[in-house]
């Protein structure tokens, strides 16, 4: 005979469902901080290639006009001679504070940008994403000239605005990259991935070829 009564049964109820919102609590946070993570990691991979897009395109006509923005770094860093370099040597830069510059942009700004305006046209949300990318450039790089003494990044051109942190001409480019970066959290929420994040890891060899039979 079961003399388990209804008040225990309840309780243990209540437990598990508690269990699993913490759970749950502790995979949003852990999925939160692994997409900080790769925003930051593809922005700075998307930098050094951006140096040598921007080096290419002010060669060729179609694509001068979207490279107009004059990207410089503070004068007191020798590394603005980078714009010289030869493009076969495919050289780019990046400082390290972009790791969280990026992440934050992508995860604070365009993922919430993005749940409000799903709805909207894609020139719409493109347009809110460069002006908010615009806008963020210009004030974190005042901050984080405020906070290391130098010029990250500063724009020496017609068109720079916000303390010479940011510059209209580079709009379209951001534009673009908030589609991007749109298109990349779009993949990342996507069921199946979420479910396998909060698969646990394979413990067994027979699971690991299980696995890997999956990708192939």
């Amino acid at each position: 005979m079961d003399d388990t009564s209804p008040q225990d049964t309840a309780s243990s109820r209540f437990r598990i469902r508690r269990a699993d919102r913490l759970r749950a609590q502790r995979v949003k946070r852990s999925y939160t901080v692994f997409r900080f993570w790769l925003y930051g990691m593809v922005g700075i991979s998307s930098e050094i290639f951006f140096y040598n897009f921007v080096r290419i395109a002010r060669d060729i006509p179609l694509l001068e006009a979207l490279v107009r923005f004059r990207w410089q770094v503070d004068e007191r860093l020798p590394l603005n001679d980078i714009w010289d370099t030869p493009a076969i040597a495919a050289y780019g830069q990046c400082s390290l504070w972009m790791f969280a510059v990026y992440g934050i942009a992508s995860l604070c700004f365009i993922e919430p940008l993005f749940r409000r305006l799903v709805r909207q046209h894609l020139l719409v949300r493109a347009a809110a994403y460069g002006t908010v990318i615009l806008l963020f450039e210009g004030v974190s790089g005042a901050l984080l000239q405020e906070l290391t003494g130098y010029r990250i990044w500063y724009y020496a051109d017609a068109g720079a605005i916000l303390w010479g942190m940011t510059s209209l001409y580079i709009l379209p480019i951001w534009m673009v990259t908030g589609l991007l970066t749109e298109r990349i959290y779009r993949e990342l929420m996507d069921p199946a991935l979420l479910e396998a994040f909060e698969s646990p890891l394979p413990t067994t060899t027979e699971e690991t070829e299980a696995s890997f039979q999956l990708i192939r």
